[in-house]
Order: C-alpha cells, then sequence, then structure tokens
C-alpha cells in the first residue's frame, strides 16, 4: 500500500501572484514515484515556473509535466539537484506539477511569478508589493515604467529619473526588498547610433575563454541602438574572422547590493556566447580591471550548443582553475531561451545572491556555497555593468552553416534598491 505524505512546499508572495504548494507522494518505498504539487496563484494568466529537485541520496532520473510542457529523464543524484523552468498558462487560480521520479518520491520546489509582471517594477519573488508608478519610456513590457519623479543628486547614486539618469553609483541597503527603482536605461536615440557614451564604453578585451574567434569593436555595426528603445549587439563574420562588441559602464556607472535585471532576446546560431554580467570596480584606478581579485558575478550566460539553458556563475579567487571560476548552476527551460525575450537578473546582498529567470528565483550562492580554496569577494565594493556577444571559445567554433550576422538584443536596464 502506498504511503502518504504532504508537506507545505512554499509559500511566496509578488505584485501579482500568491503560490501555496502541498505535494502528495504516491509510492515512495517502489522503485519509482509520482509526486503531485497543486500550485494555487492570485488569479489566471500566464506564469513563469521554476521547479527546483534537490540533490537525491542515490543517482536517479525525474520527469516534470507542468501543464502542457515538460522535462523528462533529468539526472539528479548526491550534489547534483536541477532547476526547471516552464511557463504556464492557466484558467483557473491553480495548477498542477507531477514530478515522476526512478527511485524514491523527490521532494520538488515550485515558485512561479506572473509572465506579466515580468520587468513591470514589480516586487521580487518573496519580497514585499512597491506602489506602482507611471507609465514610463519603455511600458511595452509593462504597465509600469522607469519611474517618472527627479531625484537630486547625491552621493549614493544618480541625479534624474528614468533613462535621463546620469551616470554615477548607486549604493543600495545590505538587505532586500529592493523595490525601488533607481535607474532605467532603454537605449534611445535613431537606429545605428551608439549607444550613450557616458553611460556605455565598447571594450576591446572580453570574450569567451580560450579559443574565442570574435574581435570586439567599437563600430556601430557590431553596437548600436536600433531606434525602438533597444541595445543591438552584433557578431559579423568577414572572411575567417569575426567582430562583435563588449560594452561596459566602468567609469561611469556602478552599483553596490540591489536588484539588477535586464530584457534581452538572446541570438539562436551556432558557436555564440552571449551575456549579462558584472564585474568588481578596483580601489586602486591604476589597476581598473583587478579581475579575479574584485570578482565577478554572470547574470546571464548562454552557448549555443543549450538553447534551452541560462547559467549562473561567480569568478574569483579560488586554487585549481584556470578561469577562476568558483560556482556554477543553471536552469533549463522547457522551451529555448534564444529568439524570445526573457528577463535575467540577480538579488544581490553582501553574503547571498540570488539569480531570476523572468522573475522567479533559480539559484542561490552564499560564502558556503563556495570550494574551500575560494575567497568570496561580492561584498563591500561596487560592481560595473557588462554586455557583450562572442563567438568561439566555450561554445566551440560556428558551424560552416551558421548563420550572420547574429544580434542580441537589450530592451532595458534597469536597477532596484
Amino acid at each position: 500500500m502506498s504511503a502518504l505524505r504532504k508537506w507545505a512546499a512554499l509559500s511566496v508572495s509578488s505584485a501579482v501572484v500568491t503560490l501555496l504548494s502541498c505535494a502528495i507522494a504516491l509510492g515512495s518505498t517502489s522503485p519509482s514515484a509520482t509526486t503531485v504539487v497543486v500550485a494555487r496563484v492570485a488569479a489566471p494568466g500566464g506564469y513563469a515556473v521554476v521547479v527546483t529537485v534537490p540533490a537525491t541520496p542515490v543517482a536517479e532520473s525525474v520527469s516534470v509535466f507542468v501543464g502542457s510542457q515538460s522535462q523528462r529523464e533529468v539526472s539528479v543524484g548526491p550534489g547534483q539537484g536541477a532547476a526547471l523552468a516552464f511557463q504556464v498558462h492557466t484558467s483557473g487560480r491553480s495548477f498542477r506539477v507531477r514530478t515522476v521520479s526512478s527511485g524514491p518520491a523527490v521532494h520538488v520546489r515550485v515558485v512561479s511569478g506572473s509572465l506579466k509582471a515580468v520587468g513591470a517594477g514589480s516586487a521580487p519573488v518573496g519580497g514585499a508589493t512597491g506602489p506602482d508608478g507611471p507609465t514610463g519610456p519603455t511600458g511595452t513590457t509593462g504597465a509600469t515604467g522607469a519611474t517618472g519623479t527627479t531625484g537630486t543628486t547625491g552621493s549614493t547614486g544618480p541625479s534624474g529619473s528614468g533613462d535621463t539618469a546620469k551616470p554615477g553609483n548607486l549604493r543600495g541597503p545590505t538587505k532586500g526588498p529592493y523595490n525601488k527603482l533607481m535607474w532605467s536605461e532603454s537605449f534611445p536615440g535613431k537606429r545605428g547610433q551608439r549607444p550613450d557614451p557616458s553611460i556605455w564604453t565598447p571594450d576591446g578585451a572580453g570574450g569567451c575563454g580560450a579559443g574565442t574567434l570574435s574581435v570586439n569593436t567599437p563600430d556601430p555595426a557590431n553596437a548600436s541602438v536600433n531606434g525602438r528603445g533597444g541595445l543591438a549587439i552584433t557578431a559579423e563574420q568577414h572572411g575567417s574572422g569575426y567582430t562583435s562588441a563588449l560594452l561596459d559602464t566602468l567609469g561611469h556607472f556602478s552599483i553596490r547590493y540591489g536588484r539588477i535585471e535586464a530584457r534581452i532576446d538572446v541570438p539562436a546560431g551556432s558557436g555564440l556566447c552571449s551575456a549579462f554580467w558584472m564585474r568588481g570596480n578596483a580601489s586602486n584606478p591604476n589597476n581598473p580591471n583587478c579581475f579575479p581579485q574584485c570578482g565577478e558575478i554572470d547574470i546571464m550566460e548562454n552557448i549555443s550548443p543549450f538553447p534551452a539553458r541560462v547559467f549562473a556563475t561567480l569568478h574569483g579567487p579560488v586554487a585549481g582553475s584556470a578561469i577562476f571560476q568558483q560556482w556554477e548552476q543553471f536552469v533549463t527551460s522547457a522551451t529555448p531561451v534564444v529568439s524570445s525575450f526573457h528577463t535575467y537578473g540577480v538579488i544581490w546582498n553582501p553574503r547571498r545572491i540570488v539569480w531570476t529567470l523572468d522573475g522567479v528565483p533559480y539559484a542561490t550562492a552564499t560564502p558556503a556555497s563556495l570550494p574551500r580554496s575560494a575567497r568570496w569577494v561580492f561584498e563591500g565594493h561596487p560592481f560595473h555593468l557588462l554586455l557583450d556577444v562572442a563567438v568561439g571559445g566555450w561554445p566551440g567554433s560556428p558551424s560552416s552553416s551558421a548563420g550572420f550576422p547574429a544580434t542580441m538584443t537589450v530592451d532595458w536596464v534597469r536597477i532596484y534598491t
């Protein structure tokens, strides 16, 4: 006879969703088991859902079904869990998550956030709801745009509102919730113009590890505004070579703690490496790029061999790693994230960093997450922002049939403190 177990999975809230889950594990002592989670939401509509399967005592495979989407035979085991992303549309106030495991029942964790709220200035999952502001210039992604009130210049942040904010340094509190929109960039200007040089600097460095084939240039053909309130970073092929662009805010704009998000359409293709990331500022101006001592937080990395996967990574001082990679996790979507807009972000506290996809957390790192030989360098100093597309390196070389140009479009970047 099957054992019956019930437990509360999680209670989270955002501006538009409340999730209360209970699970029933069937056949937990048999060679396979089914777990059903009933996720309750505030209203009918579309939701981004992340199902986290923790590491299991022994190796097994897990299949997860959410609405009409599924991810089958995902491997988990000792020290190896999984984060799986879905999009579900419900006409009621709940949806079901069914998990079939090849061994004992697994205790899945389900978190969701309304797709309508993504990028609209809503609170992150788990945070308190802040008041809505008036519609801003980037209102195509939601009802709430950039903040409309003008601030005063201060030592901790720029003055102005929304896209008129001047460069500077933002300093958020050491604890969230981070719901106050303090800075927004939606890349205004005519098609073909370079992005605002008082914020974004073309950087000739960068790349995607050993074997990178592309060279970063300041040419507007590789990085320019698209005339529709967005930034286009384009990798181009020139015979046997490639050009692309890396933009950074070093010396112009930095952030210390808060919620950092960008709405990005990652290009599909072959041999591509797209990224939205941050690097720590050096206290010594004569050594502005003090990697790895100042740390690197990769908010989003996508490589073309895995079109449905988003990587979250920390780089810093650590023994035994040529690229100083201290920690990495990823979330795998039931549908490709390439060739469609998604919101990628981190919620950054001094001793805790949470990665989000479409507003829903999928990975968390703390000092305890790092190997013993690593040093946590993600507190006490500001970080600047970077955006780039590279060719070759980590994803390998493009195939002979790869289509170029390949463009990553950034709709907006936003900072909440």
